[in-house]
Order: structure tokens, then sequence, then C-alpha cells
């Protein structure tokens, strides 16, 4: 759901001064703006559908899109974690539209690790002059820990997120920075009843095989694959190939392999975060 569609206007908030637009999606717009009582930046996130002639913005209605904007609102709000984005607020703007306060942080792991490069033979490639980026080992295992923390607290509430990916954790403090889990537009809450429609959703390339066969499918492990995919695209520049994991240098076996386990077709092979956090945390870079 990134693809560069065209915004709207920007959102009037009673209190919010807004200065630029930072990202587009099918439906929201984000925007930079600022706090005038508490002088900060806060993302503000606008609910604004691009749907089709018939209403519609795959895979569902305009209506499922605006229940699922205030659910995602709610659902990120009831976290206090220092690897979760925290919500500001929950705004109307003056033309109506629910507007999602967050904090502001204008980088995402996608900033540090570059665009997604993919092999020849695959059917896609890299645009022009882009070129794969890996990062060291220790990094890496860094980012995984700290996403693996939020990944905690929020299958602990039976909610999957359903859309991990670089986009989706952003950084405090700039490249090298603090992960912060955001975007829970896609997570499935407990109990969630299936709708009509959903196939599939999230981002091909990260999600699970169960998640594209059926996104009601999804579970915790689920959140686990995508975590393994980021991991392993971190540390060769690449999707998945267990070449080049075992190429890289100085990683140790352990980590490899706990990466690989994330990548199992069966869900009940993959471990689960806090089995996966603890197990990653003993192992010893050199």
């Amino acid at each position: 759901m990134d693809k560069p569609v065209k915004a709207s206007a920007a959102p009037e908030l009673r209190g919010y001064r807004i200065h630029r637009l930072v990202a587009v999606t099918d439906f929201s717009d984000i925007w930079l703006a600022e706090d005038l009582g508490l002088d900060r930046a806060v993302a503000v996130k606008a609910f604004t559908p691009k749907a089709d002639e018939a209403g519609i913005i795959p895979p569902f209605p305009v209506a499922e899109w605006h229940r699922r904007f205030l659910q995602e609102a709610r659902l990120q709000a009831h976290f206090d974690h220092p690897h979760i984005v925290p919500v500001v607020g929950l705004e109307q703007a003056a033309d109506g539209r629910p507007c999602l306060l967050m904090q502001y942080l204008p980088l995402s792991l996608a900033h540090e690790i570059g665009p997604d490069v993919f092999d020849a033979g695959t059917g896609k490639a890299a645009g022009e002059g882009e070129t794969a980026r890996a990062v060291t080992p220790a990094r890496t295992r860094a980012v995984v820990l700290q996403a693996l923390s939020a990944l905690v607290a929020i299958h602990r509430r039976g909610i999957v997120h359903r859309d991990l990916k670089p986009r989706n954790l952003l950084l405090a403090g700039g490249s090298g920075g603090r992960v912060k889990m955001s975007d829970f537009g896609m997570a499935k809450p407990p109990n969630e009843a299936a709708s009509p429609g959903q196939e599939w959703f999230g981002t091909r390339d990260y999600i699970s095989p169960e998640q594209y066969a059926r996104a009601s499918q999804a579970t915790d492990r689920s959140d686990i694959f995508s975590l393994g995919v980021i991991g392993i695209r971190m540390l060769t520049g690449y999707f998945p190939d267990r070449r080049r994991l075992a190429a890289v240098k100085g990683l140790p076996v352990a980590f490899a392999d706990l990466l690989a386990q994330c990548l199992e077709a069966d869900p009940a092979r993959r471990p689960d975060a806090a089995g996966m956090m603890a197990r990653l945390a003993a192992i010893n870079l050199p």
C-alpha cells in the first residue's frame, strides 16, 4: 500500500501548523506539522482515501479502510514502549477527516539500508544507479532485537502486525538510531473477523506464505517470518539467499541459522518473539 498516488489538500487542525507532505499511501497522507502549544514537531496521518469509481481501494471499500484507520489509532495508542512509535492524539480535521497524530521520525530503516534490490532472473531489478547495501552483523542484531522487543509487546496482546518491512521501522536519532515500529494499519487484533476480499494484504516481498494465501491466517509467527526477511536483507543487501548469508563476514553460524529458521514454511517451526529474542541476545559477535 505504498505506491505513489496524488495527495489531497493539507488538513486543517486547530493548534497545529502543517509544514509539508512527507508520505502518501492509497488511503492516507502523512504530513510534518508543528504543535503550536508545545512547540514540537508531530506527524499527522490524515485519512485520505484514493478510491476508484466504485469506491474501492483494494482489497477493501473505503468504509472498511476508515474503520481500519480508527482501529490502527486505537491499537497503537495502547502501547507505551521504547520501540513503538507513540501516538500523540486522534483529531478531526476541519473537513471531517480523522487524523492520527504521532511522534515525528523522518527516517526509516529503508533509508539506512537502501532500496530493495533483486537478483537478475527474478523478474525484478533495482533502478538505475541503485546498489545493494548491507550493514554489519552488530547493527543487524541491534535492529532485530529492538524489533523483537516491540513484537513481544504486541503479540502478548494478541495482535499481529502483518506489515513489517524497513519502511515501517522508523529511526529515533537518525541513521543508526533506535528502532520504533510504526503503521498498524494492517494489524490483526484478537478475534478479528475475516473481511470479504481478504485473500492477502501486506507487502508481498516480506510476508509469509500463509499470509499470502489469506491474510486471516496470519499469526505471530507470520511477523517472525517478515523480521527474518528484514534481517537477511540487512546482512546481505538482498532478499533471502542462503549462499549470500553464509558468506557474510563475522556472522556467527547461530545467527544465520536463527534467521533461516524464521523462514520455515511451517509457522510452528519458527521461533516465537520472546524465544528468538533470548536466543539472539545470547549470541556473541566477534
